[in-house]
């Protein structure tokens, strides 16, 4: 309690008495001043309700202050789901839409608040063709609560265009802040459409370089048979064998570009195989010299199959490029052909640094390369594999791999004669 003349505000406002009530709310201070034109003495128990009042004061402004922060966290929050390119939906148990954000209407054109109106099922905005695979995701959700699942398939713009979109999803339908299933998708066509026009100068790129790659070949190939001084014969062979390799990475490029655009084909046609592999078995000699790798060749008589002959070639180039490539000097390769009942077994094995058991799963994928290639400094693309597991698989057979490191590889082809994939 103050008197006038202890405080300047009252003495201003003309106050005999005056009562100041302070209280803080967060970094602020202020107070509650209680006046009166006349004198008066002030209660122990107003004195003790004043004291209450003015903490209520504070926590009436800090509610107020938190508010504010509240209120703009959702106003940024809200303008961040507007201006992104991912949709976000809460959906219900049954996949009923309980939220969407704001940028479906640029994304996707719908109206942001049209679940509003009417009961609307998310998965009734799936293209008719991907339902099965967008129901199933769900379902996946469902079973799995807390746990983020992913898938991809088209959803419907509102003008009936297919979008590729990428979801993700993750139920937080036993969460009490959100109660639902939130799923996000991606809208895909940016990131094919990149893939698209990297595939398109990847194929012109090595279309361009093929040709030069041809004459290198054939010069070499002639020059081999001009009864060179033997320094000049490993030098012929050292043109043709690095022409041979960059030839095979072209041809990896664009056959990977092909796969990507699913215009990959195989032109198959009955074919002994075994003149082939004669003639590719040659063209590894110059790089056995050259490696101080032996090469040893068994090709046995062979059956006629249905197959693509440049196709079975390409894989079978791939698989001893990679064995010369990483068998030391003084080691072995082997090139083996035979026929096993109703399929042709073709393998190439080699005498290299083998394979840590823990890479032979992804060792087809693409792209992927061994550890001790990349430890050793072996140079290549990791698409060799890849395109020689489509080979293979598109005439109906497999490719097989057998390592142990320290011990070598055995790259096995199984083809069959007659009938699809061959069993065993």
């Amino acid at each position: 309690m103050l008197g006038a003349q202890d405080c300047g505000v009252a003495g201003m406002l003309g106050l005999k008495s005056a009562l100041v009530v302070p209280f803080r709310a967060g970094g602020f201070r202020g107070a509650l001043l209680l006046g009166y034109r006349r004198e008066r003495r002030f209660s122990e128990r107003l004195l003790s309700r004043l004291a209450q009042l003015g903490t209520l004061l504070s926590l009436v402004l800090e509610k107020a202050r938190f508010l504010e922060m509240i209120e703009a966290e959702e106003e940024r929050l809200s303008a961040l789901l507007e201006h992104s390119q991912d949709v976000v939906y809460v959906l219900d148990g049954e996949g009923v839409i309980r939220y969407v954000s704001a940028s479906v209407r640029h994304v996707l054109g719908y109206d942001p608040e049209g679940y509003k109106k009417a009961p609307l099922r998310a998965l009734d905005f799936v293209h008719p063709e991907d339902r099965g695979v967008a129901e199933a995701l769900l379902r996946e959700l469902l079973r799995h609560p807390g746990e983020v699942r992913a898938g991809e398939f088209r959803v419907l713009h509102a003008d009936g265009t297919p979008i590729p979109v990428e979801a993700w999803g993750r139920n937080l339908l036993a969460d009490p802040r959100v109660q639902g299933v939130v799923v996000d998708l991606h809208d895909l066509r940016p990131r094919l459409e990149a893939e698209r026009l990297k595939g398109e100068f990847i194929a012109a790129v090595s279309h361009e370089l093929r040709t030069p790659l041809a004459v290198i070949m054939g010069l070499a190939e002639l020059l081999r048979e001009e009864g060179l001084s033997p320094s000049a014969q490993e030098s012929a062979d050292l043109i043709l064998e690095s022409a041979f390799r960059l030839k095979t990475m072209v041809d990896n490029l664009l056959d990977t570009s092909r796969l990507e655009a699913g215009r990959f084909e195989v032109s198959k046609r009955p074919v002994n195989l075994r003149p082939l592999l004669q003639d590719l078995a040659r063209s590894f000699q110059g790089v056995a010299r050259l490696s101080g790798v032996e090469f040893q060749v068994a090709l046995e008589e062979l059956p006629l199959l249905e197959a693509d002959p440049d196709r079975v070639v390409q894989v079978m180039g791939n698989l001893l490029s990679n064995a010369f490539k990483f068998t030391p000097p003084g080691g072995r390769v082997q090139l083996r052909a035979r026929q096993e009942g109703d399929r042709v077994v073709l393998e190439v094995e080699d005498t290299g640094p083998g394979i840590p058991k823990e890479e032979l799963p992804r060792l087809f994928q693409r792209y992927a390369r061994a550890r001790n290639a990349q430890t050793r400094g072996v140079s290549g693309t990791g698409l060799g594999l890849f395109i020689s597991k489509h080979i293979v698989e598109a005439h109906g057979g497999r490719i097989e791999v057998e390592s142990e490191e320290g011990r070598g590889s055995l790259f096995r082809v199984i083809l069959p004669v007659y009938g699809p994939h061959p069993a065993g």
